[in-house]
Formats: C-alpha cells, structure tokens, sequence
C-alpha cells in the first residue's frame, strides 16, 4: 500500500512540475522604441529626442550615414532602437523604405558594428488596359495602377500628348510593366514599363522599352522610331493655359497685340522644366516685361525662354542643361496679374507657336541593332493579342 501512494504522490510531483513548466513565459529582456522622421527633422534629432545620449547619438548616425547617405532621409522614413533594462543600446536600426533596413548592431565585445538588410523580391509583370473616364489617373488607378506607374506612363508619351488638356473621355490605355511583390504576394514597388499604348481619336501608338549596345534604354515604335522627341509637350504641370500664341487683348494694357508664347496658369512655385537639352544663355530680369527670365540655346537654331519666375533653378548662364532638369519656379514677376509660366519657342530668332511645334523625334534603333530590337519586341507583342497572365520571377 504504501508503495502504491508512493508512486502516486511521485506521479503528481511530476504533474505539477509539468504544469510549472508549461506556465513559464519568456520575457523579453530588450525595450524597443521606433518612431518615424517629422517633416525637416533628422535622424540625430528624433533619437536625441528619445532620451538617448549625445555622444553615442552621433557615433551610431555617423555608422548609419556610411551605409545610407542621411541627407536622402524624407519625412515618415522609420527608424527603430533597441535598448536593455539599463537603457543600454544595442542596436539602431533606420528603415527609409519597404525594402532596406539599415541597421547599427551591439556585438558581445561591446563594439558596434554595421549591416543591411535587404527585402528579397520577386518580380512578377503585370498587364492592365482600360478606358478613360474623368482623368487618365482616375482610369488606370481603377485598374489597379500604382501611382509610379501611371507617372511613368505619361513620360512616355508626354512629347506627343499633353496629359492636362489632350485626354478624352473614352480614350484607351494599355500597360505591360513590372510589379516587384514579396514572398507573401504584397506589393511592394514598381519595376519598368516593358510596353504601352495610348490611343486616341487623333493619336495611336505603342511603345517598347529597348536597351542599346551603348546600354541607352529608351521607347521605340514596332518600326524602331524613337518615341521620346527633342522637345517636350510642355514644360511643367500647370491648371490650365490662359493665353494662347497669337493675337490677343492684353490683360494689363488693353490693347491688341502679338502675344508670341504660350501662358501657362501654375501654382507659384511650381517647378519649371527644361523642355529640351541645350545651354543656359540667360537667367536673370528681362527688360521686355517677363521679369525674371530663362533663355536656353538648343540645336539647330532653336532656343526656348521661360518668363515671369519667382526664382531660378541651381544652373546658371553657360551651364549644359539636360531634357527634364528644373531651370526655375513659377511666379508673376514682371507685367503679371498672377502666378504662371510665359513660354516661347524661337527657330532662328522667330517665334513659333509651341503648342504646333513640329516635333524632331530622337536617334532610330541602329540597322545593325534592328534584328536584336525586333526579337526583343516579339515577346511583348503577345501582350496585346493574348492578354497574358502576369507570369513571375525571382
């Protein structure tokens, strides 16, 4: 008998130490504290403002920019500490995107040392058409859009449409491009535009992405035509165009006369394009009413001016200036009655209307190149026959 009850008492011991065992619970020993980054706030001034200690602040930030240039950090960039009981750190941790986490770690001999982290991919294309309604941006955003891809869609063929004033109702788009997904299927980015074709009443074309010899990628027609031109449609997002080229009452005077550029109604502020590469050879007032002004020489024999700025871009007279860079802000210097862009384009001292500028389109795919640039297209052609599934790889 007692040797029954024995073993029943050892029985329930075990029992109990099970139970204790099974109620343990790990306790994390760290104390984590993330943030994200105010607008004109750095990295060294959120972390400080956490309590942390001066010294060490910017010893780990100074660790952290050689990974990671800081003065790229924007507003809502994350940012992430990890200290002990003793408010020790051990590690920083800074997350400009989805993608990176660049990372500041403690190791056991008490010296810091750096790491990156990097997301693991998977690049799927994707394939969307759809149709106008109210805006271009309305339409291909209901089709599942992301808002990178549309922008890229119309630098595409922002040289033959103006985005603000030429889409109808009804017009059509269709995109081949790249969505860049992760292991769970969220996405997380865009990739390039393989493919794309916008059609109108009054324009209709496809564009294909192709990478020279010279490792120059640009858009081609089938036929191997250059879809970017010399000169763009116009030179900054605007409201709307509130004086045309020709003959006109003018608002401030009265009077009829030749108003030899296109207004552009703006935001004042709002950066001002270079249309076309070419040379700075003016940036400063311009005596004849368009107050601070940009002239910029291009080839064969055309120059562009950009009048009544609120200031200029970083170029000055003499400096190169490539198609897209920002040559100033919108403003209503001069004879203004309000904030927008003049802008004129001159062929051999003439002004020409911009809005019928017969545009030069860019250097054709090589004859030598021509084999390889059609085998390139003849994959992406099927898009617009079958309507493909998206088909990924790593």
């Amino acid at each position: 008998m007692k040797k029954v009850v024995m073993l029943i008492l050892v029985l329930l011991l075990i029992l109990a130490c099970t139970k204790q065992q099974e109620e343990v619970i790990e306790v994390d020993p760290f104390i984590y504290k993330t943030g994200v980054l105010e607008e004109g706030e750095t990295l060294a001034n959120a972390l400080l403002d956490e309590g942390l200690e001066n010294g060490l602040v910017y010893k780990l930030v100074n660790q952290l920019d050689s990974l990671y240039d800081l003065r790229r950090a924007h507003p809502n960039d994350s940012f992430m500490v990890k200290l002990d009981t003793l408010n020790i750190l051990h590690e920083l941790s800074f997350r400009p995107n989805l993608i990176y986490n660049f990372r500041v770690i403690k190791d056991t001999s008490d010296v810091y040392y750096t790491q990156v982290d990097t997301l693991k991919l998977i690049k799927q294309i994707a394939v969307a058409e759809g149709e106008i309604g109210s805006s271009l941006w309305q339409g291909m955003s209901s089709e599942g859009i992301d808002a990178a891809t549309i922008v890229m869609f119309t630098q595409i063929f922002q040289w033959d449409i103006d985005f603000f004033i030429d889409p109808q109702k009804g017009d059509k788009f269709h995109v081949v491009y790249e969505k860049k997904i992760d292991e769970d299927g969220n996405f997380v980015k865009s990739g390039n535009i393989l493919t794309a074709r916008y059609s109108s009443r009054n324009y209709s074309d496809i564009a294909y992405m192709y990478t020279n010899k010279k490792d120059e990628t640009r858009y081609y027609d089938n036929k191997g035509k250059c879809i970017q031109k010399a000169f763009l449609k116009s030179p900054l997002n605007y409201r709307r165009i509130s004086s045309y080229f020709g003959t006109r009452t003018h608002p401030i005077t009265k009077k009829k006369s030749v108003h030899n550029g296109v207004d552009y109604a703006a935001a004042r502020g709002t950066p001002v394009e270079a249309t076309a590469s070419g040379v700075i050879i003016k940036a400063s007032w311009n005596k004849r009413h368009t107050g601070e002004t940009v002239k910029i020489r291009h080839p064969k024999g055309y120059v562009t001016l950009y009048g009544h700025l609120s200031k200029y871009g970083k170029f000055k007279v003499g400096d190169r200036v490539q198609q897209h860079d920002i040559i100033g802000y919108v403003g209503s210097t001069g004879r203004s009655t309000g904030p927008h862009l003049h802008y004129t384009i001159y062929h051999h001292d003439k002004a020409i209307n911009p809005l019928r500028l017969k545009n030069v389109a860019g250097p054709s795919i090589p004859k030598d190149e021509m084999n390889n640039f059609l085998s390139s297209i003849e994959g992406l052609q099927r898009y617009f026959i079958s309507g493909s599934s998206p088909v990924s790889s790593h």
